[in-house]
């Protein structure tokens, strides 16, 4: 079972609405820095889910690296390549940079951030939902992999979510004791 958590409970970050889409990730980049001691807990789950993240890519990589590159019908879209407020809440409890969103980009065109070979930035750097989207192509090759692999894979899956679910269960309250004042 896949546990994760509710990540509706956060402001949404409109994409649309570019001074509003960067102020809110200034005002979390200087949350995460004046509350820093208090977020202790929140650096130890993103650790946890860094080593999710690092058991799962490989085998993942191994996949879209023989696949994307010949889809005929790319589904990464711009509109799905934007943040939500839990991946920069992740981001930053990996310390991990903000990417230079584009904002004013066609939201149905391929994502900006798709190259010949795939997406460009680290899985790790990716909105969540880019992480555990999988088509229809991709499931088929892992599906008919060997079962180990396939099992190995449904198991890293979920304890990435667990792991996020973890990171958001850790963070929620902070937030909203002392920054939920976004709307």
């Amino acid at each position: 079972m896949i546990v994760g958590f509710d990540t509706t409970v956060f402001p949404r970050l409109d994409y649309k609405d570019p001074e509003k889409f960067w102020g809110t990730i200034s005002y979390l980049q200087d949350f995460f820095s004046v509350h820093r001691d208090r977020l202790h807990t929140v650096f130890e789950k993103a650790q946890e889910m860094k080593r999710c993240f690092d058991h799962f890519d490989p085998f993942i990589q191994s996949y879209t690296a023989k696949i994307c590159p010949y889809c005929g019908t790319v589904c990464c879209a711009n509109k799905f390549g934007f943040p939500e407020f839990a991946d920069i809440v992740s981001f930053l409890s990996l310390g991990l940079s903000i990417p230079d969103y584009d904002l004013d980009v066609d939201e149905e065109a391929i994502c900006q951030f798709i190259g010949k070979k795939g997406c460009i930035l680290p899985r790790i750097q990716r909105p969540y939902r880019c992480t555990w989207y999988f088509c229809d192509p991709l499931m088929v090759q892992i599906d008919i992999g060997p079962a180990k692999q396939y099992r190995k894979f449904i198991q890293d899956v979920q304890d990435l979510s667990r792991t996020r679910g973890d990171l958001m269960r850790e963070f929620f309250p902070i937030w909203e004791e002392h920054g939920n004042l976004i709307e």
